[in-house]
């Protein structure tokens, strides 16, 4: 019996014993704390439970005191809004996050909502130097819907509850960089577009974008008013489809006199507005029929010579239905344009009514158009500035969400930035799906995790064969030797 636990099988076997069962206590314990030791990963396609990386760095910069509050009912919670406002919080230490029941707290939740009903999922956002300045949002604010025409009913497609915060964080910390007013009198593309009962109000993401970066938007009929609001700093016509009067030219270049700012974005064939053409006229800008078009398809949308790309600070900006713009050669000496952005060399005119794919013909002159045109015009002192845009789209929520590949949002909020003096870098913040997903995989990506699956046991129990057989040549030999040895 001795001799047996003296052996060297008995050694081999307890050996091996000792280690499974070491293996195995350690997967155990792993397995128990791992909860808390180890992070959990967003592994959505769309990062749909992360923070975007314009919000972290924005909530990391943030120095004043910040209360968060989340009002639901226990058991109520949305995982997404839940989960953004704690991640909001975890960026920044100076950034507090409380739970707070509606059934439990009603009164402390009265105060900074007077509505009868309060709904679950809500966020309360109080700054803490001054409880005063506060933006309560409501969870439905946080959702994205869209129209479904077959039901008749309006379906839930997504969430903007990281932008609705990070919008009240601003509203509650930073003083307004300026007041923007948009024109609503002239059937204009930003605003005759919009979805919904908002009509002749700008659209949701324009109106997200302006707010995340502290400007105030108002609006202004300039038919029924004589002059541009006192307390405009930036006037936005944007894209207007109708004429304006002669009041309307005047009032315009007063602003301008005055030292005001004017973002102007045109129709193509908008040529026929004879007092909109005056307007630009008087600041030495012709304004021709027909669409912009690119013979360089490196500046074109694929095979689409009327969407057409410009660079921007590195990044790509899109330019679509773009008028022909023309800066003339007696400019006032009180006035200066500049081009800003142009199209390539190989630029050319179409009819907008081409039929044949606008494809550039021998007889289409080449050139750099302009689509993007800075007037600045002096007097008495006072410079005033207009930018002009030959888009009709530049400003399209498509081109301006933060989850575009276009740098349209950066390049506007710039020059908007640059009118009121600040440095501060523009937020890109996407909305976040409201649909469940699983992680999708390529092609390549399953074969190469079935061929490991299959491969690695083969592989192993190779091993476990060669071991053996190598261990049995072993010990034949070593017979061997002692016989002849014996002999």
């Amino acid at each position: 019996m001795k001799s047996n636990v003296r052996s060297r099988k008995f050694r081999g076997g307890a050996y091996a014993t000792a280690v499974s069962f070491l293996v195995i206590l350690v997967l155990i314990i792993v397995n128990l704390v791992s909860g808390s030791l180890f992070k959990q990963y967003d592994v959505t396609s769309t990062g749909k439970y992360s923070l975007a990386e314009d919000t972290r760095t924005f909530v990391k910069g943030v120095t004043t005191p910040i209360d968060l509050y989340y009002v639901t009912a226990e058991g109520e919670e949305d995982l997404i809004i839940k989960t953004g406002a704690e991640q909001i919080a975890e960026a920044n230490d100076l950034i507090t996050l409380t739970v707070k029941d509606p059934i439990q707290y009603p009164q402390f939740v009265y105060r900074y909502n007077k509505m009868a009903d309060i709904t679950n999922n809500s966020i309360i956002v109080v700054n803490g130097d001054n409880p005063d300045r506060y933006v309560y949002i409501d969870s439905e604010q946080m959702k994205t819907y869209t129209f479904n025409s077959q039901a008749l009913t309006y379906q839930q497609i997504g969430y903007d509850a990281e932008v609705e915060i990070v919008k009240a964080i601003v509203e509650v910390t930073q003083e307004k960089k300026a007041t923007i007013y948009v024109t609503t009198n002239h059937n204009e593309w930003l605003t005759s577009l919009t979805d919904g009962d908002n009509k002749g109000t700008v659209t949701e993401t324009f109106s997200d974008l302006m707010k995340l970066n502290a400007f105030k938007i108002k609006y202004c009929n300039l038919k029924t008013v004589k002059d541009v609001p006192e307390d405009c700093d930036i006037l936005i016509i944007g894209t207007p489809q109708t004429d304006l009067s002669d009041t309307e030219v005047e009032a315009v270049k007063n602003f301008m006199t005055a030292g005001g700012t004017v973002l102007l974005s045109l129709k193509y064939d908008g040529n026929t507005l004879i007092n909109l053409k005056s307007l630009l006229g008087y600041y030495g800008i012709s304004y021709g029929p027909g669409l912009v078009c690119d013979e360089d398809t490196s500046r074109t949308v694929g095979d689409k010579p009327v969407i057409l790309l410009a660079d921007y600070n590195g990044e790509s900006t899109e330019w679509l239905a773009c008028a022909p713009l023309y800066v003339e050669d007696n400019v006032r000496l009180s006035t200066k344009v500049s081009k800003l952005i142009t199209t390539s060399k190989s630029g050319y005119v179409k009819a907008s009514d081409d039929v044949n794919g606008y494809v550039k013909t021998p007889e289409d002159e080449s050139g750099e158009y302009p689509l993007l045109l800075k007037v600045e015009d002096t007097f008495e002192g006072k410079t005033g500035t207009m930018y002009v845009f030959a888009a009709t789209y530049f400003m399209a929520d498509d081109l301006i969400t933060g989850g575009s590949s276009m740098a349209n949002r950066k390049l506007l909020v710039d020059i908007l930035n640059e009118r009121t003096g600040s440095s501060s870098e523009i937020l890109s913040i996407p909305d976040t799906t409201a649909l469940e997903e699983a992680l999708q995989m390529t092609t390549s990506q399953r074969n190469r995790i079935a061929l490991a699956s299959f491969l690695l046991p083969v592989l192993i129990l190779f091993g476990g064969v060669v071991v053996i057989l190598l261990r049995r040549i072993e010990k034949v030999t070593t017979a061997d030797y002692a016989d002849k040895g014996e002999e």
